[in-house]
């Protein structure tokens, strides 16, 4: 991402003002909750060292994606707005 206001406006909404949210929010709670579960019983399985690596690089992965498809979808639900704000005529093009 670069410097420029759109791109600044993404990275603060997406990592930092969205937590306020999340963590109010009951659903998100309860998949925290079931991911700390799963920790649990990913610890008790003594996978090896290469095992336990594998895993994470591919959970690490996951993640990645998951925080792209994030960034993205906000960025495109936020270009949407603006293209609607400016088909009503609230707003000028630049």
């Amino acid at each position: 991402m670069g410097d420029n206001i759109f791109d600044i406006i993404t990275n603060y909404s997406v990592n930092e003002g969205i937590n306020k949210i999340l963590l109010g929010d009951e659903e998100y709670r309860k998949i925290q909750k079931e991911i700390d579960e799963q920790i649990k019983q990913y610890k008790q399985l003594g996978l090896t060292k290469e095992q336990y690596l594998a895993v994470d690089r591919l959970v690490s992965a996951h993640t990645a994606s998951g925080a792209c498809y994030g960034r993205m979808t906000y960025r495109k639900g936020f270009h949407d707005c603006v293209t609607l704000l400016r088909e009503m005529g609230l707003i000028k093009a630049a």
